[in-house]
């Protein structure tokens, strides 16, 4: 009986994977970035900002070139300011905090070579809850960074959708 059974769901799951490939559904993938973006440069206030670097990798990986100078960029991103925030959700019984909210955000504008502006600056903010315990603070601390880190993530790609869906403002010479 099990076996009759099986062999049922193996015959659907095939006919399904057949109708599916038939029809010619394949995943979308990512959206290429325009071609005003195919050599970019990446700048931050920050001498050493993460979500920078992040920036810069990602653009790379979308096929952007990034160039030795920035007079050479046809566009320059510019992180104009980023703000992290920890605030308290909820308290316990005790007075003591529960659950933090972490809120990043970041400001950035696009600009050519010139200064001109591309698309003028705007703000991306990503936030995230998580519980705290006075009884496992290592652990806990360690998965704050690692929402952090999270976070930037989660900015750097919203950037690269604003990026990948836009018009300059003024068309790159």
């Amino acid at each position: 009986m099990n076996r009759a059974v099986a062999a049922v769901r193996l015959s659907l799951l095939a006919l399904v994977c057949l109708f599916v490939t038939a029809c010619g559904f394949h995943l979308r993938g990512e959206s290429p970035l325009p071609a005003w973006l195919e050599s970019a440069w990446v700048v931050s206030d920050v001498r050493y900002s993460e979500v920078a670097d992040e920036l810069r990798r990602a653009l790379r990986v979308a096929g952007a070139s990034i160039p030795e100078q920035p007079e050479q960029a046809n566009a320059v991103i510019r992180i104009e300011g980023e703000q992290s925030k920890r605030r308290i959700l909820s308290v316990g019984s005790d007075g003591r905090p529960q659950e933090y909210e972490l809120n990043y955000q970041l400001r950035y504008g696009v600009y050519d070579s010139e200064g001109g502006v591309l698309l003028p600056p705007q703000t991306v903010t990503r936030a995230r809850a998580y519980t705290f315990s006075e009884v496992d603070v290592l652990g806990k601390s360690t998965e704050r960074d690692e929402l952090w880190r999270e976070l930037r993530r989660g900015v750097v790609a919203a950037v690269m959708d604003r990026l990948r869906y836009s018009q300059p403002v003024k068309s790159p010479e």
